[in-house]
């Protein structure tokens, strides 16, 4: 919300001292806006989680692995966290599960991957 408010305000200042460079500007900053995808929200879950989980390591990659429906209003979200601890690096499959009429989390598995 006060993001909104910050670009709207930026937004204001250039078209005052900037005019039709401005107007194109928001057309840009309305384009970036709408193309978040949706399953950001959970992306975040699962780096969230996976920093809990293995508080000694860094997340230095995620990539998202698709969305499956399981039957009775729910669906899984998984994404694949490559993590560095010390010297060893690994990967790390995340799988949130979600009640897909409430959009909540029903619970976050992790499975270590060998390669």
């Amino acid at each position: 919300m006060l993001g909104n408010v910050v670009v709207k305000a930026i937004i204001l200042l250039m078209s005052l001292t900037h005019g039709e460079a401005a107007a194109a500007a928001a057309n840009d900053i309305a384009i970036v806006q709408t193309a978040v995808p949706g399953y950001a929200k959970w992306g975040r879950l699962a780096m969230e989680e996976t920093a809990k989980a293995y508080s000694g390591a860094s997340i230095i990659d995620y990539k998202y692995e698709g969305r499956s429906e399981r039957g009775q209003g729910m669906a899984e979200e998984k994404f694949r966290l490559w993590l560095r601890e010390s010297d060893r690096e690994f990967g790390v499959r995340v799988t949130i599960t979600v009640e897909i009429a409430t959009d909540t989390s029903r619970g976050v598995r992790f499975e270590e991957l060998t390669h």
